[in-house]
Formats: C-alpha cells, structure tokens, sequence
C-alpha cells in the first residue's frame, strides 16, 4: 500500500470512528472504556469534527457546556445517559446536577477548540451567532479556574484531583497522592480494568485515594472555595496551568473577534497575573514542573507536562531552549516521542497510563509550543514521528514510546480527530500555529 493510499484509508477510517462514537451531539472517547461526554475529549474531537462538518463541531461544544456548574465550572463527565460500564458513575459523585456531572474538572481547551472551529468556519452569520453565543460560557469558565480555583488571588490555579489534570496517574500525583490516607476500598468497583490490560491502567491504590478525594468533597458539598482550601490534595498543575493560559490567549482573541473590549481586557489581567506568578513552578535544576501547594515541593520528575510552557508561550527564549533541549535526550533514550514521563525517571513505566505512553493530543499542544517559538525543524520532526504512529497503529488511546504499539482503548475519538485536524496533512508542522512567543 502507497502512502498516498495508506493516508486515504486512515483519513476514512477516523471519520468512521468519529461517526461510531457519536451520540447525538455528543462524542464518547470510546465506547468499550469511556461511555460519556469528557470535557478536554470533546474539545479536541470538535477540532476534528470542523476539518469536514462545521455544524458538529459547534454541537460538540454546545453539548459540553450543558453541563456546566451555576458558579461556570465545567465538570470532566457529563453524564448525558445511563450507563452500567463505567465506574465511578453518576451516584458515586453525589453532585446533584442536572444532566448529572462530576464535581471536578479537566484542562481548559475549550476555547482553544472554539477558536479553532471558528478558524475553519464559513465564518458566516451563523457561525458567529454560535461563537457569540458560546463566548460567556467560556468566559465563566476561565473566571471559575481564575477566581474559584485561586481564592487568594496568586496568579497559580488548584487542582484537588488528579483526574482534573488530564494525566490521571502521572509521577507528578504520586507525594500528594501520599498525603491521603484512603477511607474506602472501590477496587471490586473498577470496570476500566476488566476491558483494558491492568498493566496499562491505574492501580487499585490510586483508586482508593483518588474516591477519598470524592468523599472529601461530598462533606464539603462540592463548595467551590472549601473544596479549594481543604481537600487533602492541592497542587498547582504545570498541563492546567499552561493549558488555561493558552486558553485565555485564545478567548481573547475570540473577544476580540467579537469587539468585547472590556472581557479581553479582563482575561489580559488575568493572564499577565498568571506569567507574573509563573516563576515559582521552576524547579531547582531550571525545569518547569507542577507544584505541591501544600508542601511547597516541585513534582520529581519532568514530565510531558513540562513542555507545555512552550504551548502556552509562557517561558523566555532561555528557557524554551533547555525545554528543547530535554526533548532531544529524551529523543536519544526513546524512539517515539513524547513520552509522558522522562524515560530516566525511575517512575517511568512505558505501558501505564500517564507514566510512560506517547499521547498525541499532547504531541499536539507540545508541537505547536514548539513552532510558536520558532523551532520549525522540531515541529516538523514530533508531526512526521505522530504521523507515522497513526499510519502504522491506527487510532489507540495512547502508545508505547519504545514500540509505538497502540495501548488502552481502541477506536479512540481524540487519537482521530488529531489525526483529522493536525496529521493527515503532511504540511501540518508548517500551520501548526497562530500564536508565536
């Protein structure tokens, strides 16, 4: 098979994923593991979804945000329909809502995702109704992370659970996630475990802390500040972080759009408050990883996350270069890249989730940091090395950094709308970008 015919077959078969996971105005990552609507998922998927179908797109978004809390939260699973495959499910959150949800959330990419639609729109009448009309949520979203997430107004956003992180049991969680003591037992409960290779998944103990975390909240009644204050677990997560000042970047550009002067002058407060602060998640040895509020004690290990400074244009042209540099070893330990974890770290485990495995929509965010920086050759390297994932495994939840085998889920949503959106073109790494450092 020619690449040409290769590229033709993938390019049908994502959309073909895309179709199967589709419920209606909303996309499950996969159906075998993740029956809901995530948030940061669906984000990416309406990406996917604006390269051949601009009205699911903005459907995707819209349907997100069904979900979202009175105080602008929004949660990480919308719970649109009954499902007995998933654990933990509606009851186990306790939050009340309706349509039912979580009580935490997840990174921030929704209004990266809305501009990014909106880029690829007919940038027709309709098309600015629907980015009118979805604008304030948006906005209420970044105002919770902003205001909720950082009461005392330090310019640094709390995360109180791993799972609104994104990388659910990266190395960053492991000493925070020490200071719990877990009060329940709910590995009898894990489905995940029973459809994908335990060796690929979380382990029972992180379960465990991970619910006493839910519990916490629950007595808290799921109250913004409290829950912000004095859960068992606060850090300042350097993907969230990075990834919410991307998104305010984004917002104020589609504030702009629109001509909300005053909104775009707020998230600009905002985000220069954020990059003022920035400093305190470098580490002693000049890397930027997550900070444990509680402790004061930087994450051991540079991760993915890492490099998400360069995405979020928040690092000097120094520090972009040694985030650079930390690439290219890792490149010389690994064959595909990025790992998830550094391959030196001890912790590093190239089959378990977050600790290891390759996952392109960070190669994504990590691709256009580097381009936005002016690092063209290395774009154009992690693109052509994302790329050549796609063509030979298919469409995984995420891969093995020494193999490239596909691991977790299959048919998965955001592994193909990445491919829609960013890889199918062999000129993507030349258009990764509209926001340089």
């Amino acid at each position: 098979m020619t690449d040409i015919d290769r590229k033709t077959a993938r390019d049908a078969e994502a959309r073909r994923i895309l179709a199967t996971n589709d419920r209606g105005g909303y996309t499950v990552p996969n159906d075998g593991v993740y029956p809901f609507q995530w948030n940061w998922d669906s984000a990416f998927v309406a990406i996917g979804f604006a390269v051949y179908d601009e009205d699911r797109a903005w459907r995707e978004l819209e349907t997100l945000f069904l979900g979202q809390w009175a105080d602008g939260m929004v949660p990480s699973i919308v719970f649109h329909r009954e499902s007995d495959r998933y654990y933990p499910g509606p009851a186990a959150w306790g939050t009340h809502q309706e349509p039912p949800t979580t009580g935490i959330s997840q990174p921030p990419v929704a209004a990266t995702a809305a501009r990014a639609v909106w880029n690829r729109s007919a940038r027709s009448a309709e098309s600015r109704a629907r980015l009118t009309a979805l604008f304030p949520k948006l906005l209420a979203s970044h105002r919770w992370w902003h205001e909720t997430r950082d009461p005392d107004g330090t310019g640094l956003v709390t995360v109180t659970h791993p799972w609104e992180t994104g990388r659910d049991n990266s190395p960053d969680w492991d000493a925070p996630l020490a200071g719990v003591t877990p009060t329940v037992d709910v590995s009898a409960l894990r489905k995940d475990n029973k459809v994908v290779d335990p060796k690929e998944r979380p382990t029972d103990d992180f379960y465990n802390r991970v619910m006493t975390l839910v519990e916490e909240a629950k007595a808290l009644n799921w109250d913004g500040p409290a829950v912000a204050r004095n859960l068992s677990l606060r850090v300042c997560d350097i993907g969230v972080q990075s990834i919410l000042m991307r998104g305010d970047r984004d917002l104020i550009a589609i504030a702009e759009e629109l001509g909300l002067s005053e909104p775009a002058a707020e998230l600009r407060r905002r985000l220069d408050r954020s990059l003022a602060a920035f400093g305190r998640l470098k580490a002693p040895d000049g890397s930027y990883r997550s900070l444990d509020l509680r402790t004061g004690l930087h994450a051991p290990a540079i991760s993915s996350g890492s490099m998400l400074p360069l995405y979020a244009r928040a690092l000097s042209v120094e520090d972009a270069a040694d985030a650079v540099a930390t690439l290219a070893r890792w490149d010389e330990a690994v064959p595909y890249g990025v790992p998830s974890t550094d391959p030196a770290f001890p912790g590093f485990d190239p089959l378990r989730y977050w600790r290891g495995p390759i996952w392109l929509v960070v190669n994504r965010m990590i691709a256009d940091g580097l381009a936005g920086y002016g690092y063209a050759a290395e774009a154009k390297r992690l693109t052509a090395l994302s790329r050549e994932l796609v063509l030979e495994r298919g469409f995984p939840e995420y891969f093995d950094p020494r193999t490239g085998e596909g691991l977790g889920g299959r048919d998965f949503s955001w592994t193909a709308a990445m491919w829609l959106a960013w890889l199918s073109d062999e000129n993507a790494a030349s258009i990764l970008t509209e926001v340089r450092a």
